[in-house]
């Protein structure tokens, strides 16, 4: 299964080819900016990643804390599996027919079930001060023999009823001429990141 390592943020010499693919909104339900004022973020991983869940959680930290904060953002740090990891496909937010179409409502129906089955743990988030909590899931895969990067990616955002608000997903693929794993990992990081981040601007959250 394509599951995928990553490392920390740093500095890429690399040649990289295909543009960044335009996440796909398909819900926004967002409530006025003014009723928002602290959104978590909660990063959900492939329960076989050989990556450590805290690592994916410090990278995206290093990563915004580049950026002025319009609403404070707190990343969640959770060692509970049943709101952090995904078991299989099946389990994922993202879900595609045989033909690569994306399977909205599937994906919506998953994630109302995993709020549903997870309420009280999701409760608890909310009850730090959080207004709005975004969900992001991520599932990638590094090709150091072929030289190419290649991730999915949904975010979600729910309310404090756990009532999906936002909804879009991604899915990307770059081709570059660098051949080390390591630094493979690090672009993934990279994009993955920085779709996180675009995304967060583009609502409102960060400038």
């Amino acid at each position: 299964m394509r599951y995928y390592t990553l490392t920390v943020f740093i500095c890429l010499c690399f040649i990289v080819t295909c543009s960044m693919g335009n996440p796909k909104q398909l819900h926004e339900n967002l409530p006025s900016m003014k009723a928002v004022n602290k959104v978590g973020i909660l990063v959900r991983i492939p329960a076989s990643s050989p990556v450590e869940y805290t690592r994916y959680v410090t990278t995206l930290q290093s990563m915004l804390a580049g950026y002025k904060q319009i609403k404070e953002i707190v990343i969640i740090d959770s060692d509970n599996v049943a709101i952090t990891t995904f078991q299989s496909n099946d389990d994922r937010f993202y879900q595609t027919s045989l033909d690569g179409d994306f399977l909205y409502y599937k994906a919506t129906g998953i994630v109302t079930s995993y709020c549903t089955k997870n309420k009280a743990e999701l409760q608890l988030i909310f009850e730090k001060g959080i207004d709005l909590l975004a969900i992001y899931e991520l599932y990638g895969v590094v090709s150091y023999g072929m030289g190419f990067v290649d991730y999915d990616s949904v975010f979600v955002i729910i309310d404090k009823n756990l009532k999906i608000v936002y909804f879009d997903y991604n899915h990307d693929r770059k081709n570059t001429s660098e051949f080390s794993t390591q630094v493979l990992w690090d672009l993934l990081l990279n994009e993955m990141n920085t779709r996180c981040v675009r995304t967060l601007m583009k609502i409102g959250f960060l400038d």
